[in-house]
């Protein structure tokens, strides 16, 4: 794996797993309809991390209800579908209540894609302040490293800790540490590193 980190954007080569196949497929088709920005466990797995996961966490922005169903309906024609048991209407309303909804390939579990409309000021800042990650010949967008160490701090669990680390590690050089305490303070947690 070859990978060159800078500022703001990271250049990242290597032979693609399927888990890597199904992201690219599922963002491809979201960002034909709006912008979406990749949070959580993936981003350290995208990274080299080996730790399994059955989900992809995307958040995208509130969009209109036609927009939603106009990628609904392009979804289930390029053979995924959704897991909640609902039409279009009701995945909506269900992203309408912060409710997330899965998105998977047809017949299978997992992986899947959990979708959600922003749930807080860190979501927005998640979309908002995205980082672009050039994967091969695709770029994919990642929540910024800073917020993702502390939020992963913040969850707590013993996996949650070892993934803030190894993206601390990773990009140690790179990070903004002004930023980084920012939102360690605005989650209430301790930088261990």
């Amino acid at each position: 794996m070859g990978m060159e980190i800078r500022k703001g954007k990271v250049s990242l080569s290597k032979e693609l797993t399927d888990l890597d196949r199904f992201v690219l497929d599922v963002v491809g088709l979201i960002e034909e309809f709006f912008p979406y920005v990749i949070v959580s466990g993936y981003v350290t797995i995208l990274f080299g991390r080996s730790r399994g996961t059955e989900d992809i966490d995307i958040v995208i922005p509130e969009v209109e209800k036609e927009k939603f169903e106009k990628l609904c309906r392009e979804a289930i024609k390029r053979g995924f579908e959704f897991i909640n048991p609902e039409n279009c209407e009701g995945l909506y309303e269900m992203l309408e209540e912060r409710m997330a909804i899965r998105m998977a390939r047809m017949g299978e579990i997992i992986p899947n894609a959990e979708i959600k409309f922003p749930k807080d000021a860190f979501h927005r800042d998640a979309l908002e302040k995205k980082i672009p990650v050039r994967l091969n010949d695709n770029t994919i967008y990642i929540s910024p490293i800073e917020l993702q160490i502390a939020y992963k701090l913040y969850l707590g669990s013993d996996k949650d800790i070892e993934d803030a680390f190894f993206l601390y590690e990773l990009f140690r050089e790179v990070i903004e540490w002004g930023v980084l305490k920012e939102y360690a303070g605005r989650l209430g947690v301790e930088i261990p590193f």
